[in-house]
């Protein structure tokens, strides 16, 4: 059971119901997603709370580290947002909110409260139909190279499978490939991967790995939530772009063709943090909407 307000408890596999049933009720934002945020806390730092209902999460910034709050729910705003700034303000010297979803942040009176649009924490969602039909795409280059892979390699394999069944030495190797590819040292020490690890231990049926091989040889991987009828998200997809420019291509429209298989809506693919390079890989697909979020502090 999560605590109540002000006080707080370090995130639990068990806490995962609790946590859900507040979350299901709001579109899939990634921060708020269970197995996301279970995933990156690779340092035991994320705190849980509740107040007037509502989940309250301690969080950790991805790139400077330091901690901020934020709150998802539908009861009391305000006042959960006033009591949450304060007590920010006083124990970590932080007047602000953020990550706070669009639906909450409606809520809040633009008279009182300042609320400033963060397009870095903006998570993509895409139509899972148009991806699967990435290969019809006129005059776009993943089009182009879904053709191209396809007719180089005809009988490449894709298999899906839960992550229960997962043999998770085989993806270890694919994630350092794809670091080798990159020129990045000490890969296993990289905060990805520790959250790669963690996403392993998390015996879901809904989890599911997407794999594509040429031959025996994995080439690609990617690791998805299937959410509810409507929604999927995105958690880890790493390629081996050494092998073919087109990897990436493939992979994400054979994994979007198995969700359409399964009637399945909408891929929540989360934010680009502001990096350009993930900005415009993101944007390529042509993503369909967004899940907007605010930084929010008072007037």
């Amino acid at each position: 059971m999560l605590p109540e307000f002000p006080k707080f408890k370090s995130i639990e596999i068990s806490d995962q119901e609790d946590v859900e049933e507040i979350t299901r009720k709001f579109p899939p934002y990634s921060d708020f997603n269970f197995v996301s945020m279970w995933s990156w806390d690779i340092k035991e730092e994320m705190r849980l709370s509740v107040l007037n209902g509502n989940l309250i999460v301690r969080f950790t910034d991805y790139i400077t580290k330091e901690p901020f709050f934020s709150f998802i729910g539908a009861d009391k705003a305000e006042e959960t947002a006033r009591e949450l700034i304060s007590f920010s303000e006083k124990n970590y010297n932080k007047n602000l909110l953020r990550l706070v979803p669009e639906e909450v942040a409606n809520n809040l009176a633009r008279s009182d409260f300042n609320l400033i649009l963060d397009q870095d924490a903006f998570d993509y969602v895409y139509s899972v139909p148009h991806l699967s039909n990435m290969h019809k795409w006129p005059k776009h280059s993943s089009s182009k190279n879904v053709r191209s892979f396809s007719k180089l390699y005809p009988n490449y394999i894709v298999k899906r499978q839960s992550i229960k069944n997962a043999l998770q030495d085989e993806y270890t190797k694919m994630f350092k490939k794809w670091a080798d590819n990159k020129g990045i040292e000490g890969c296993l020490e990289l905060n990805e991967y520790k959250a790669v690890e963690r996403i392993f231990q998390l015996k879901r049926d809904n989890i599911n790995i997407v794999s594509l091989y040429v031959g025996s040889v994995l080439i690609g991987f990617t690791i998805y939530e299937i959410l509810s009828s409507e929604y999927a998200i995105s958690h880890f997809a790493k390629a081996d772009i050494g092998f073919h420019k087109a990897t990436n291509d493939v992979l994400n429209w054979e994994e979007a063709k198995i969700l359409n298989s399964r009637g399945v809506k909408y891929f929540n693919w989360e934010q680009d943090l502001g990096i350009t390079g993930l900005r415009q890989s993101k944007k390529k697909y042509e993503h369909s909407a967004f899940l907007k979020k605010f930084t929010v502090s008072l007037k």
